[in-house]
């Protein structure tokens, strides 16, 4: 419901006016629902989330800022990592509290493309508001213009600790694998930090078609094996400290990998598992999903709109509330049921968005998953141990490049093999009725046990 009246927002433009009076009500309105469990205010509390949904809408289209229009220069924050877009460097930049999309060439693309996303340059330039097919992708991305710039500071700011720390990191995580080959180095970055700028065309393809895509997503499956790594140092901590480590590695995760919608909805759902576990809340992951989807649309409401962010919560939505029941009609096959579970969560966005979701997903993730899982595990601190320590790095890549070479062979097979049009759909079909099959199967069985 929060989710659709924030659509609805977009085409209610007076509504932009409520959004702090609607944010400071619906704060200390669920604060004491939450206390009290003032259950008999649900509907009431349905009604301000609505409420609140609507505003924030029609804030995000219809209550920022206009762009400048003209000349413009200043401090200017790097919004996005820089990709080499035909002959030149694109990138966000945010000046002045707006951002702005830029494709750089000559000297000030050979600037940019040196700096990372939260470094600070001194740019010169000619600003105008974002037009065209593309606009409404700016606009979800909180991007308002463009921007042509005229000079780039050779001079640059490293930005916060926290930026510093994080951007830092990148680059030792890339020093740490420079042996590898630059299609495996691209995957291997895609894979641990969500970094798919340097993949080729190609690759990006493979990985769609076999519907291995999500691997280079960062998201919870990243969020959960890096918990998983640090849990022999986690164990040890007392149950606050524990606590505030989990949030401060959450945060810094979520610093390094740019905080994309997936991201986002990742590391608020462990927060809140965290905080669950600490306080005894006894929340499922269904409460958890809802909650951090809430919470995300009214801190964020262009969030609604992102095709990433639409996937992650499918995925989950599907894992929450199917993996269970598939892993039984499927006797015990977790993968596949997994799987199964997240291609029906995602499926409408998939559609909508691709008009395709690949059949052969189901052969592909079991078979690339567990690989890909190891690559996520261990690949950040066998990368960073080779990029402090030249001397082991040869051996990093290498070892490395094993299993980051047989995901990419799983997407480039499972792509050759793919069906697409009729053939794909009945294939579908023929999983519908397996499943459906099987569900009649158990439900007969239990049914004789129970007679």
């Amino acid at each position: 419901m929060v989710w659709l009246s924030t659509w609805v927002g977009e085409y209610m433009v007076s509504a932009s006016t409520w959004r702090i009076v609607s944010i400071c009500t619906f704060i200390p309105v669920v604060a004491w629902w939450w206390i009290a469990h003032r259950w008999v205010m649900w509907w009431g509390l349905v009604v301000l989330l609505v409420g609140v949904g609507v505003v924030g809408g029609s804030w995000a289209w219809h209550g920022s800022s206009l762009p400048i229009n003209g000349p413009c220069s200043g401090d200017a924050t790097v919004r996005t990592d820089p990709t080499w877009v035909s002959h030149g460097v694109g990138v966000v930049l945010q000046l002045r509290g707006m951002r702005y999309r830029v494709i750089a060439y000559g000297s000030s693309g050979a600037h940019l493309a040196q700096r990372l996303s939260g470094e600070h340059v001194r740019v010169v330039g000619t600003c105008r508001e974002t037009a065209g097919p593309y606009s409404r992708y700016d606009r979800v991305t909180h991007v308002v213009g463009r921007m042509s710039l005229t000079s780039v500071s050779e001079e640059f700011s490293e930005g916060s600790i926290a930026i510093r720390a994080a951007n830092r990191m990148r680059r030792t995580l890339v020093g740490g694998v420079r042996s590898m080959s630059h299609d495996m180095r691209a995957l291997f970055l895609g894979l641990v930090i969500g970094d798919d700028r340097e993949q080729p065309r190609s690759m990006i393809a493979d990985f769609r078609s076999s519907g291995l895509s999500h691997l280079c997503a960062v998201s919870g499956q990243n969020v959960a094996y890096l918990l998983a790594a640090l849990s022999p140092l986690l164990q040890r901590l007392r149950r606050t400290s524990k606590l505030i480590a989990i949030i401060a590695v959450i945060g810094w995760f979520v610093v390094l990998t740019r905080a994309e919608p997936s991201v986002l909805r990742a590391a608020v759902m462990a927060g809140l598992v965290a905080l669950s576990g600490a306080f005894g809340w006894g929340m499922n992951a269904r409460t958890v999903l809802a909650c951090t989807v809430v919470a995300l649309l009214i801190l964020d409401p262009m969030l609604a709109w992102s095709v990433g962010f639409g996937l992650s919560v499918g995925a989950t939505a599907g894992l929450a509330w199917l993996s269970a029941l598939l892993g039984k009609i499927v006797r015990g096959r977790g993968v596949v049921a997994a799987t199964l579970a997240a291609q029906i969560g995602t499926m409408p966005v998939s559609l909508a968005v691709f008009g395709y979701v690949p059949v052969i997903s189901l052969i592909a993730n079991p078979l690339a998953l567990g690989v890909a899982g190891a690559v996520m595990m261990i690949g950040l601190p066998c990368a960073l141990l080779g990029g402090g320590f030249s001397v082991v790095e040869p051996l990093v890549s290498a070892c490395m490049t094993i299993p980051v070479m047989w995901v990419a062979g799983v997407a480039r097979v499972a792509s050759r093999f793919s069906p697409h049009g009729t053939v794909n759909i009945g294939l579908w079909l023929c999983v519908v009725a397996g499943v459906w099959k099987q569900s009649r199967n158990m439900a007969r069985r239990h049914t004789d046990v129970a007679g």
